[in-house]
């Protein structure tokens, strides 16, 4: 039987919050230390480094950022030439947001940042823990996509 939850802190969603809050924090003064960017710029910049050329609602999901996040950090890295908005070749109302040369340098500045985070907040698990917390996570967000209707 599951436990009854009687105050906030006891829900795994408000622990798992409270962990993605302080993980915020920790990770954004890093990416600010290493290359002078905002979290939100930070997130643009790997989803874009990792993915390829995105759009605006692309880009978005794959930050983790709603629309206005996006386009502000978007156009964040634009100013500094880290991306370039380019007209969607299939649709020409769309745009493309892509990594310029130096984008691309500065993305790898950024993944190491991130990876070092993550290696530093999960060293604390054993092996079999890390693979028993991704399976778990990666059942949660498909369940949670289904109740969004994404799934």
């Amino acid at each position: 039987m599951r436990p009854v939850h009687t105050t906030l802190d006891q829900f795994l969603t408000y622990k798992m919050h409270r962990l993605m809050k302080q993980h915020d924090k920790r990770i954004a003064q890093s990416y600010a230390d290493a290359a002078q960017l905002s979290l939100a710029e930070s997130r643009v910049l790997a989803a874009v480094g990792t993915a390829g050329a995105l759009s605006n609602s692309e880009l978005a999901r794959r930050a983790n950022l709603d629309k206005s996040q996006a386009s502000r950090g978007a156009d964040g890295l634009v100013s500094r030439g880290l991306v370039r908005r380019a007209p969607d070749e299939h649709d020409g109302r769309a745009v493309k947001v892509t990594l310029t040369p130096e984008g691309e340098r500065v993305w790898r500045v950024v993944i190491d940042a991130a990876r070092a985070h993550y290696d530093q907040l999960f060293d604390t698990l054993t092996d079999d823990e890390m693979r028993t917390y991704e399976q778990l996570l990666d059942k949660l967000l498909l369940r949670s996509d289904e109740l969004d209707g994404q799934g």
